[in-house]
């Protein structure tokens, strides 16, 4: 015959079992989980926690320097002065979302994209890593990083939606909207946004140096003195070619012109230098010294003429996307702020900052 459990074990076991469920830690949620839906569309834990982490050191700095706080186990739920850390943090991750789910919506809403789901998004950046490490195996370029972090790479996808919901606004609603633009065009004409570069004739004094041999041949600091005192005489009003005789060394003078064809052409970082310095010449004024590879020269302004108004059909196109920039801005600010925000506290509550 079977002997029976002692009732007292049997409700010891039972007494643990149900301790154990109603004292045991709540597992956390999964990436996966529904955290808040913004216009419909869900945020899920992931997608939240990879926000919120681009926001703790702002929210860190702010609490450090106004309260002298310190980053300890305990920092994100103490509150200071009634302000808590996390509290913040997920405040202003909220924030971010909000405009984040709003350009996203857009994006689906113009036809540009189907998917802007935190899953999809985990599974193209699991994929483009595989990608990268195989062309790397293969001794194949890979541009930008070896490998995406979660958080540039969603940097890098949004980037790209932003730069077509622009594209999308400027050829499909600014084309059209031909009243707007030129009111935007008047606009700026009156407050001198559309003036053209003033057309600036200059003489360019220039002296060689060398390695100070010879007749007439300066070393590179006598070149510059010279020039120093050159920069003088035609500072005085005297003419740049009479100025150049009286040096009696290897200098030269030749004409430049500076206008709106000059500031359109690409030029290195030096000629930009040049080119700001002429812009600031009044006529009979003198530039500072420029040097270049193995002469210095100065620039005097001998006439300006002003620019002038650019025509519409000059910057019709850069007033489109002046246009479609400022409306989309608007539409995304003000969607973001009217936002239905449905947040499940269940799983809200759980985020913490590790």
């Amino acid at each position: 015959m079977k002997k029976r459990m002692p009732l007292v074990i049997v409700l010891l076991v039972a007494l643990f079992v149900l301790l154990f469920f109603l004292f045991r830690q709540p597992s956390r949620p999964d990436s996966y989980a529904e955290v808040l839906t913004i216009n419909g569309e869900p945020v899920v834990m992931g997608e939240f926690e990879m926000v919120l982490k681009d926001r703790v050191a702002e929210v860190y700095g702010y609490f450090h320097e106004t309260y002298g706080a310190q980053d300890r186990t305990e920092f994100w739920t103490t509150s200071f002065n009634g302000e808590i850390p996390l509290e913040m943090a997920k405040k202003k991750t909220l924030e971010k979302l909000k405009i984040i789910k709003t350009e996203q919506l857009l994006a689906k809403q113009y036809g540009l994209t189907d998917d802007v789901s935190y899953r999809s998004f985990k599974e193209r950046l699991t994929e483009e890593n595989r990608s990268r490490a195989e062309a790397m195996k293969k001794g194949q370029p890979v541009f930008g990083p070896r490998e995406y972090s979660e958080i540039a790479y969603f940097n890098h996808v949004h980037d790209k939606i932003k730069r077509q919901l622009l594209d999308y606004v400027a050829n499909h609603e600014a084309q059209a909207a031909n009243e707007a633009l030129h009111a935007t065009y008047e606009n700026m004409r009156r407050k001198g946004e559309l003036k053209k570069p003033d057309r600036i004739r200059t003489q360019v004094v220039e002296l060689a140096f060398g390695s100070g041999d010879g007749p007439g041949s300066l070393t590179r600091n006598a070149a510059m003195e010279t020039m120093n005192g050159n920069r003088s005489g035609l500072a005085s009003s005297k003419e740049a070619d009479a100025v150049v005789r009286q040096l009696r060394v290897n200098a030269s003078v030749k004409e430049r012109i500076f206008d709106e064809s000059t500031y359109a052409s690409d030029s290195s970082e030096e000629e930009e230098k040049v080119f700001a310095a002429a812009q600031k010449l009044k006529p009979g004024e003198v530039s500072d010294v420029f040097e270049t590879a193995g002469s210095v020269f100065v620039l005097q302004c001998t006439e300006r003429t002003p620019g002038g108004d650019l025509r519409f059909e000059d910057v019709q196109d850069r007033l489109k996307w002046k246009y479609a920039e400022e409306q989309l801005k608007q539409r995304i600010t003000e969607t973001a702020e009217n936002a239905n925000i449905v947040i499940h506290h269940n799983v809200y509550d759980a985020i913490t900052v590790r």
